[in-house]
């Protein structure tokens, strides 16, 4: 076996370079081998941090049986999620049009062109429940493949003609302004008022939701509205979801309580979030959302960031043999050997610790959530609260050294991807400002001068090392340098965002139809597909957050140019998002920063005191003025104090 994925830059490629499977990467080699040999190709994308990939690998690619026929019969491909998202964001739409659903381990079968004709996630490798295993499913495509090609050309081409038809249609509409009055009642009858969160299990954060949600509370007054956004707000800063030793979000919720999570941490999931919850903080001053983000920023600060600054892409789920989450869980029994039988008695109630946990794997493991306040538990204990704080701070501290000493951590991705970064670099300029923290600031500047020295030469991104970026690249590291430019007011940050920016638009922009494309429409199979990306799925979406970030350039520059792109990029997805407003949450925060206006707040005497008061769609600038200078839109208010600026909602 070739053992190409060796020397591979992606760790989840590495990981994968021992398998049996004789995998290549998505290139021309394995291409010219399909057609050469006339074989379908295997394509499976997943991620390191995926447990269902590792499930999937451990099953059937390091099943030497199933590796030997897959190795007769096809020309195999590995393709990592977050290194190639074009390539995964095209496959998961078509296998969305096969099986209903997506998601990771992606497994799609193609023609030797690159052409789906099957595809679904995970497989288990053998037949079970009246469900065909991998390898059956593998036999019968093969036969197919074999006996009746024409029928498997056939309907590629159909996928093919369909996806390229759908890919990137957009109507041109009118500036849905109507649309926005009728959002936040439409996202307050998504929400679970009991468990908080949209919809039921599983449950995914949508950060930009609550953003929107409480920039309109802000000015709207609306207390229910509110009530269901702290709720939702709450449930996740308490459930399993957050590590509640170390700081910082799993992925997502399997159930509807918040309760377990799958395990891995992402970097875009905790930007969002650390943004969203400084904000939250910001509002409502609650000491929970102040330690979540704490928690965020510890976590990135001791464990996510690599020498120079950057940020680390990913941590794995999985410990060991497919052991998810063991790393975070503790039995009862655990807890009574590692803390007094005070703390232990204290802990247990705080965590929720019980002889039989919720892990369906191991039932005997507890997932740590907040399950009691301190006060609940001294008035429950009849002790003073004082000491059930001083036991509870006493018992994590334990309970963090005996996790971090005894334990195999699980696997980081040291991996820095511009996007991801581009994310996290304006959330902790967002939670330095409003926390008054400055330490975030300067890990947001570290690792903005290690993208920019590393990443961008001549006018060109990278997505990471020696992989050209996508628009999302461009618009997210923009953002992110933009806010950055308003905690330092550093202006080389501001110069570099406007360059960034008119680089997607002459890389990405649709001239025709408005819009940006996800990447240059060229390579093989579906990489052809021209694709303007708006759902918020797995993070923000380019053309979501693109509009507000224009916007903030047309108040920056005085150029109108920006404005009209971000008109029309507005336009471009009204009548999709009137008939699917859950698909991009980022989009209504950038409509709702056209409607409202970006607001810019020139001071120098009040420029340390603006900067900690947050407002919707608001930017600061220290600028030589009398006073407080507010402007939005085309008006310009002189105020003598931002106090005074603030009472007219700035």
């Amino acid at each position: 076996m070739a053992k190409r994925l060796s020397n591979a830059l992606s760790p989840y490629l590495k990981k994968a370079a021992d398998q049996p499977v004789d995998w290549y990467e998505w290139g021309e080699e394995a291409f010219s081998e399909a057609k050469k040999q006339d074989k379908p190709i295997l394509l499976s994308v997943g991620g390191v941090w995926c447990h269902w990939c590792h499930v999937m690998a451990h099953e059937s690619f390091e099943n030497e049986e199933i590796a030997a026929y897959i190795n007769a019969h096809f020309i195999p491909v590995k393709v990592d999620r977050d290194e190639r998202p074009d390539i995964d964001r095209r496959y998961q739409d078509v296998v969305l049009r096969i099986a209903g659903s997506g998601g990771w381990p992606l497994t799609v079968f193609l023609t030797p062109e690159g052409k789906a004709f099957f595809g679904g996630t995970y497989f288990p490798p053998d037949d079970s429940w009246q469900r065909a295993g991998f390898t059956t499913i593998m036999k019968k495509l093969v036969e197919l493949y074999q006996q009746d090609k024409w029928r498997v050309t056939t309907v590629a081409e159909e996928l093919f003609k369909g996806t390229l038809a759908t890919s990137s249609v957009t109507s041109q509409g009118d500036l849905p302004e109507e649309l926005l009055r009728g959002t936040p009642s439409f996202l307050l009858s998504s929400l679970d008022r009991e468990h908080g969160g949209f919809g039921s299990a599983p449950k995914f954060y949508h950060a930009c939701a609550y953003e929107f949600l409480m920039n309109h509370v802000l000015v709207s007054g609306d207390e229910p509205l509110r009530q269901a956004v702290e709720t939702s707000l709450d449930a996740m800063a308490k459930g399993g979801v957050y590590d509640h030793l170390l700081g910082g979000f799993f992925r997502y919720s399997t159930d509807a309580e918040w309760l377990v999570p799958h395990f891995e941490k992402m970097l875009y999931d905790n930007a969002e979030l650390l943004r969203v919850y400084s904000i939250a903080s910001s509002i409502y001053g609650k000491d929970l959302y102040r330690s979540v983000c704490d928690g965020i920023i510890r976590y990135y600060r001791d464990f996510g960031t690599d020498e120079a600054g950057g940020f680390h892409a990913s941590q794995d789920a999985d410990i060991g043999t497919l052991d998810e989450g063991g790393f975070y869980t503790f039995s009862a029994d655990e807890i009574n050997s590692i803390l007094r039988p005070d703390e232990s008695k204290v802990i247990s109630l705080y965590f929720g610790i019980k002889a039989t946990g919720p892990l369906h794997h191991d039932p005997s493991k507890n997932v740590l959530h907040l399950a009691k306040e301190p006060a609940e538990i001294a008035q429950e204990l009849g002790a003073p609260l004082a000491e059930v704080r001083k036991l509870i701070a006493s018992g994590r501290h334990k309970l963090l050294d005996y996790r971090s000493g005894s334990r195999e951590a699980p696997f980081i991705d040291r991996t820095v991807y511009t996007n991801y970064n581009g994310l996290m670099i304006e959330a902790l300029c967002v939670a330095g400002n409003l926390l008054a923290d400055r330490r975030c600031i300067d890990m947001a500047e570290r690792a903005a001068r290690h993208i920019l020295s590393t990443y961008w030469h001549d006018g060109r991104l990278l997505h990471r090392q020696g992989l050209d970026g996508f628009s999302e690249d461009y618009l997210f590291l923009a953002k992110g340098l933009l806010r950055l430019f308003e905690s330092t007011q550093n202006d080389t940050y501001r110069s570099v965002a406007v360059e960034l920016v008119d680089k997607a638009l002459e890389l990405f922009w649709d001239s025709a139809d408005w819009g940006f494309f996800d990447a240059r429409p060229e390579g093989q199979g579906y990489l052809s597909i021209p694709v303007k990306n708006i759902q918020d799925t797995p993070v923000e979406s380019a053309n979501g957050i693109a509009p507000s970030l224009l916007l903030l350039l047309t108040s920056l520059t005085g150029d109108t140019k920006y404005r009209e792109y971000a008109e029309q990029t507005l336009r471009a997805f009204s009548t999709l998002l009137s008939e699917y407003p859950m698909a991009s949450h980022s989009y209504f925060l950038s409509l709702q920063a056209y409607v409202r206006g970006i607001r810019t707040v020139e001071t120098t005497q009040y420029f340390e005191e603006a900067l900690r008061a947050y407002g919707p769609h608001r930017f600061v600038i220290m600028k030589e003025v009398s006073g407080v200078v507010v402007c939005t839109k085309e008006t310009c208010r002189t105020y003598p104090s931002f106090a005074a600026a603030q009472g007219d909602q700035v």
